[in-house]
């Protein structure tokens, strides 16, 4: 046990420096070029390098929410809708993905009756110009929105969030983030921190 957790240690920190390395991919000087190992090949409509806007992508997601009240934790799922979504693999001035999300889900807890329903509009943008690549890719946001049940009330709140892009690609997109509720009232009670499991996808 002892030099297991001497190994501990360097096993994380070694994760750590590895993990963003081979996260890395060739990085794109333009919104069309192509990969290098791809230059002699037909271009490829999933080509990273591509500048794509995409319009009207559905999904659902699956999310966490303690509300500072003692009445949680929350445990709920719900639908979501990104009426636009950019990928820009670039070095221009700006972030390379972002995603303007509408969502709505039902939340049930094992210690109160009754549902704990959220509806909110959020954007996000990622943390890098260039990711050139489809997974792995930090982003920050915010939502603002409201929630409504029996023992809390009705509120508005904001919602800033950061998140990771475990996988972008025009048809499906896997995220996870988390954050804190900022509610403009009942601040004592509906407070607290969210989590959230998503996946947006499309045939088109």
């Amino acid at each position: 046990m002892p030099t297991l957790q001497k190994l501990i240690g360097p096993a994380v920190a070694s994760a750590a420096l590895l993990v963003p390395s081979m996260a890395r991919a060739e990085r794109c000087s333009d919104g069309t070029e192509r990969r290098e190992r791809d230059r002699d090949a037909p271009s490829m409509v999933d080509d990273d390098c591509v500048e794509r806007n995409i319009w009207l992508m559905p999904g659902v997601f699956g999310t966490f929410f303690q509300p500072s009240a003692d009445l949680g934790p929350f445990y709920g799922g719900g639908v979501q809708f990104a009426p636009f979504q950019w990928s820009h693999n670039n070095d221009r001035f700006g972030p390379s993905q972002g995603s303007v999300v509408v969502q709505a889900a039902l939340l049930d807890s094992a210690r109160t009756a009754g549902t704990l329903a959220i509806f909110e509009l959020g954007a996000t943008a990622s943390l890098e110009r260039n990711s050139s690549r489809r997974w792995l890719i930090p982003y920050f946001g915010a939502t603002v929105g409201g929630i409504t049940h029996t023992a809390l009330g009705t509120s508005a709140y904001a919602h800033p969030l950061g998140g990771v892009h475990l996988f972008w690609h025009r048809n499906l997109m896997l995220d996870v983030d988390g954050g804190y509720h900022f509610p403009f009232k009942d601040i004592d009670q509906t407070r607290g921190p969210r989590a959230q499991l998503s996946a947006r996808f499309s045939l088109w």
